[in-house]
């Protein structure tokens, strides 16, 4: 199995992660809330499933950064870590962006501090601009990838076990607006550093042991070890949320606080996993239109959620459906409105690969013209 076949099942992986987070921020933020109940079947396994998403897509990132970022004689070429360094910020400026509370940058000295504290959620851009910095800095003092596997996989423990105890804290009476939303859920943020970048190190911890096997034996391995380990920590996690639970805590969101439910979310994603590759060795590697979508979807994952959110909500200066029409459709034209994102964000992704990638200065100019034309917008 070649190389590009080998990316294509960690590709797929990303597209179904994809498919299942555009449909749960449309479906939700479209559909009257008194038609869903997510205490109720079948709104609960879907509210569940959605909570896998995010796990899934940084698991699968951590383990592609590991492939991704080449080094040379133990060491980062300065070109990739000035481009990884890139990417960061971008995802940062991208994920605050898109949230912005003015039309005009100047008009935000003035707003309250009501105002501002939608604007300081953190969401997953944030969240994995944030991580790939702190990625980098371990790529750089590690002298070889081993070395780096081990200290992802104790930060990555570590995270998961001092979770529930930062959750404890009132992080927005200890620090700036700006940064506790990092660390809290209180005021909105839905992707704290504490537990998610957890996700992201253990990715990269199980990618540094992928690769000391040869391109024909990872795929074997994935399916191996993801469902070993899945039915290792699959039970622990059980155990671990129902014995964190008993002591009553009083976390804003049990389930992003417990590390019992981290446990649970990261065996089941090491599961969904291995049977994905399986699935794909046994009989999707047969259609030559699955590896193509894949490839051509995985590495442009972060546009589509850049692209759907602008779909869904607009921006700064021009508002869309579900921000003009919030939580105001019945449930059947909340389905056909959330696949219709799907589809035309899919669409938008294939007709960029289509003009840009034969044209590299192309899509140099469009992707750094766009962010200037964006800063132009916000301060002119």
């Amino acid at each position: 199995m070649n190389g590009s076949q080998r990316l294509v099942f960690l590709d797929l992986m990303r597209v179904i992660a994809m498919v299942m987070m555009i449909l749960g921020h449309s479906f939700f933020d479209l559909v009257r809330p008194n038609y869903v109940d997510i205490s109720q079947f079948p709104w609960n396994i879907w509210d569940f499933v959605r909570g896998l998403t995010a796990p899934v897509f940084l698991v699968v990132s951590g383990i592609v950064q590991v492939f991704a970022n080449k080094r040379i004689e133990g060491k980062l070429p300065k070109e990739i870590v000035y481009k990884r360094l890139r990417t960061a910020l971008l995802l940062i400026f991208l994920g605050y962006f898109l949230y912005f509370p003015v039309q005009k940058a100047f008009h935000i000295f003035f707003q309250s501090k009501n105002t501002l504290i939608p604007f300081f959620q953190v969401n997953i851009l944030q969240l994995i601009g944030v991580t790939l910095i702190w990625v980098l800095f371990y790529f750089l003092v590690t002298k070889n990838n081993r070395q780096l596997g081990v200290v992802s996989l104790v930060t990555g423990i570590a995270i998961f076990v001092l979770t529930p105890v930062v959750h404890l804290v009132d992080w927005f009476k200890i620090l700036p607006i700006w940064l506790a939303p990092y660390f809290s859920l209180e005021k909105g943020s839905y992707f704290t550093i504490f537990p998610f970048s957890g996700f992201l190190f253990l990715g990269i911890a199980f990618g540094t042991y992928l690769e000391r096997f040869s391109l024909e034996e990872r795929a074997e391995i994935i399916i191996k070890k993801g469902l070993e380990y899945g039915a290792i920590l699959l039970p622990i996690g059980i155990l671990t949320f129902f014995f964190i639970n008993s002591f009553n805590f009083s976390f804003y969101d049990v389930f992003k606080a417990n590390t019992g439910m981290s446990l649970i979310r990261l065996s089941l994603v090491l599961i969904l996993l291995a049977s994905l590759v399986w699935l794909y060795q046994k009989y999707l590697v047969n259609f030559p239109w699955i590896k193509q979508i894949s490839l051509t979807l995985g590495k442009n994952s972060l546009f589509v959620y850049i692209v759907h959110l602008v779909i869904l909500y607009g921006l700064p200066w021009y508002p869309s459906f579900a921000s003009i029409y919030y939580r105001k459709f019945g449930i059947a034209e909340s389905f056909a409105l959330s696949f219709l994102v799907v589809i035309i964000s899919f669409t938008l992704v294939f007709l960029y690969e289509k003009f840009m990638s034969e044209r590299k200065l192309l899509k140099y100019y469009f992707k750094y013209g766009t962010i200037t034309l964006l800063f132009l917008l916000l301060f002119i």
